[in-house]
């Protein structure tokens, strides 16, 4: 048995940074090409290569703008995370793991 009694706190906020981020930021593409596709089918939108640009910048920007909050939320997640669980194993002796 194989005793886990505390975790880095920095990796875990930058793993909970990333995961936030990524799906974020696949989301967020999937949206924008979901825009592309069906954007121009409402009757009240005269879609122009203007349009199009202005939609494309935008979207991206915000696209990357989320994805760094979304980054921000998943380091503090990760941040508590460790922290509560650093605190919980040093009461309780660890997490033990039957590794073969």
């Amino acid at each position: 048995m194989k005793t886990i009694k505390s975790v880095n706190v920095s990796s875990f906020a930058a793993y909970g940074a990333l995961l936030a981020a990524f799906w974020v930021f696949v989301f967020g593409v999937y949206g924008w090409i979901m825009g592309w596709i069906f954007g121009a089918q409402a009757w009240w939108i005269d879609m122009n290569l203007g349009n199009w640009t202005v939609y494309s910048l935008t979207a991206i920007g915000l696209i990357f703008l989320r994805a760094l909050f979304a980054a921000l939320g998943g380091a503090l997640a990760g941040l508590v995370i460790a922290v509560v669980y650093n605190a919980v194993a040093g009461m309780m002796g660890g997490l033990k793991l039957n590794i073969e």
